[in-house]
């Protein structure tokens, strides 16, 4: 159902993220270079940005080139990609951002950092338009509805929060996870979360009520992604395993781990690059496209 397609390799230390845009995709690494690579030819392609420390999450505004990075001690650089200069360095985090995204339908990027603060900057000048003290321990990821007016992030409490994008209002909020809330993704009418418990949870989330848990990995569940126009749900895990299920009912469909060509140590995160391809990176310093 689903293999590899190529492995595009270069850093010298473990990517904790990859974003995809244009046909090119970013990483960050340990190795304190943020890379963009060409995926067809399965190569850097020339343009590369060294920081002082390791950059943890990126977001790219896709109209207007900026793009953002999230570093380990809570700076965010935003680099002018048609310029390939630094043009604003934001000090507002005081601890490490571990997320950044940006939403398309408000023009917002959103930042969450080690001690659960959230900010929210305006995606043109990167003017800080409001912080939010969430007291919830590390926030790891922030995605949202696909009308772009909902946002959901999870805390290192096991706490997951569902805000409206217009006021940053919190409407929901309920325990998830026993030991931490790692990522969670809107589908349809439901939440799925996964947790550091390495259990795959759906959720009604305005009853904020369980439907239904699998204990999913053996470790812990670092991102998730809707493919195939929502029909399958990936998911990968500290586990070094990457898996794919029917989002319907949690049933599993194919495991991909060192066999299948897949990775040799934690897999960190997932991007889509479209309904049939995704990308997979990890500590082993190997970026892997796969392909249904």
């Amino acid at each position: 159902m689903v293999t590899q397609k190529k492995v595009l390799t270069g850093h010298a230390g473990a990517i904790y993220d990859v974003l995809v845009h244009n046909n090119r995709c970013f990483t960050t690494s340990a190795d304190k270079f943020v890379a963009r690579w060409d995926i067809d030819k399965g190569q850097q392609d020339g343009f590369s940005v060294k920081l002082e420390a390791s950059g943890y999450r990126i977001a790219i505004h896709p109209n207007n080139q900026l793009f953002a990075v999230g570093n380990a001690q809570g700076g965010i650089h935003v680099i002018d990609l048609a310029q390939r200069r630094e043009v604003r360095y934001l000090t507002q985090h005081q601890s490490a951002v571990f997320s950044l995204s940006y939403n398309p339908v408000t023009n917002h990027f959103y930042s969450g950092d080690a001690d659960g603060f959230l900010c929210v900057w305006d995606g043109s000048t990167f003017d800080l338009l409001i912080t939010l003290p969430f007291n919830c321990g590390k926030i790891r990821n922030i995605s949202f509805h696909e009308d772009g007016g909902w946002m959901v992030f999870g805390g290192q409490n096991g706490q997951v929060f569902i805000l409206d994008t217009t006021f940053f209002n919190e409407h929901y909020s309920w325990k998830a996870h026993q030991d931490g809330t790692n990522v969670a993704c809107f589908f349809n009418d439901t939440l799925i979360t996964g947790g550091k418990d390495a259990f795959m949870r759906t959720w009604d989330w305005k009853a904020q009520k369980l439907l239904k848990e699998i204990p999913a990995h053996n470790f812990a569940i670092y991102d998730l992604i809707l493919m195939q126009n929502n029909e399958v749900l990936v998911s990968c895990s500290f586990d070094k395993t990457i898996k794919i299920w029917d989002p319907q009912n949690l049933t599993i469909h194919a495991r991909l781990e060192k066999k299948q060509g897949g990775h040799t140590h934690t897999v960190n995160r997932l991007a889509k690059i479209s309904e049939n391809e995704f990308i997979s990176v990890g500590d082993d310093r190997q970026i892997i496209v796969w392909e249904f």
